[in-house]
């Protein structure tokens, strides 16, 4: 019976490597997105949460914003890092260049979701999914040309 667990366990390993190589033959900007729309399920999960928890006054609405950037943070660095940019060591200094284009991000995204729930009305779910829609750009060309940057580029 046991060789019968090895050799599934050597087969799982196998599907595993093909997913890698899968993963990784999909260019940078796609696995970008998809990584993207993970990290971003995961903030917008703990914004819809946060916003529960703080009310959806303007004041609840911008800390639910800050609590589900702050959380969702270290999550999405690991999913950058080694799934997208694929980059070596230095992992405090990315971190920080991480941090502060999350945080130039962050003030867009709360400029925007001023914006759009209390001039134009819409309700804070659905303006922050626009907000993030329109964020994405910018973090993308942010993380590949200083935060994920290469040393040879």
């Amino acid at each position: 019976m046991s060789n019968f667990k090895e050799l599934d366990e050597f087969k799982k390993l196998g599907e595993v490597k093909e997913l890698s190589a899968l993963w990784f033959s999909l260019p940078q900007p796609i696995r970008f997105i998809i990584a993207g729309g993970y990290n971003t399920a995961v903030g917008y999960i703990l914004f819809i949460a946060a916003v529960y928890v703080f009310g959806r006054s303007q004041t609840g609405v911008q800390a639910a914003l800050l609590s589900s950037y702050i959380l969702s943070s270290f999550n999405s660095y690991l999913v950058q890092k080694f799934l997208v940019f694929r980059t070596k060591g230095n992992y405090i200094k990315e971190y920080f260049k991480a941090l502060s284009v999350w945080a130039a991000g962050y003030v867009i995204n709360a400029v925007l979701l001023y914006l759009f729930t209390k001039k134009l009305n819409i309700h804070p779910y659905a303006a922050q999914a626009l907000s993030v829609c329109l964020v994405t750009f910018f973090t993308y060309v942010l993380f590949k040309h200083y935060s994920f940057r290469r040393s040879a580029e």
